[in-house]
């Protein structure tokens, strides 16, 4: 019998679509400082705001985020945590799942008046 072995990137790219469909999001964000800028990242840059780490059979997903302007942060980030730990577990059946979600900024709203 053979083993499934699935990439940290892989995990990076299923965590990040997952955030991405979750309502109050604007975008991922480069998870290093030193990119300081904090440019909105496109669909094929979407894993640089995503940290992986896998220790043994637990994996941790760190995500940087920049939200819209408007909403309650906390509603948005247990979102985000249940979104991702649920289709986490559904596409790779992976069970030791911890997210963190890290909030590198607010996008603020535009008034059309």
């Amino acid at each position: 019998m053979g083993k499934i072995i699935i990439s940290q990137n892989s995990i990076s790219k299923l965590a990040a679509l997952a955030v991405m469909e979750c309502y109050g999001v604007v975008g991922l964000v480069p998870a290093r400082l030193g990119d300081r800028f904090l440019s909105l990242l496109g669909k094929e840059n979407l894993s640089r705001g995503v940290d992986v780490k896998i220790d043994g059979k637990n994996v941790t997903i760190n995500l940087y985020v920049i939200l819209q302007g408007g909403i309650k942060v906390s509603e948005v980030a247990n979102t985000i945590i249940s979104q991702v730990s649920y289709k986490m577990k559904k596409l790779t059946g992976i069970e030791n799942i911890d997210v963190n979600v890290v909030v590198r900024g607010i996008r603020r709203e535009e008034y059309l008046g």
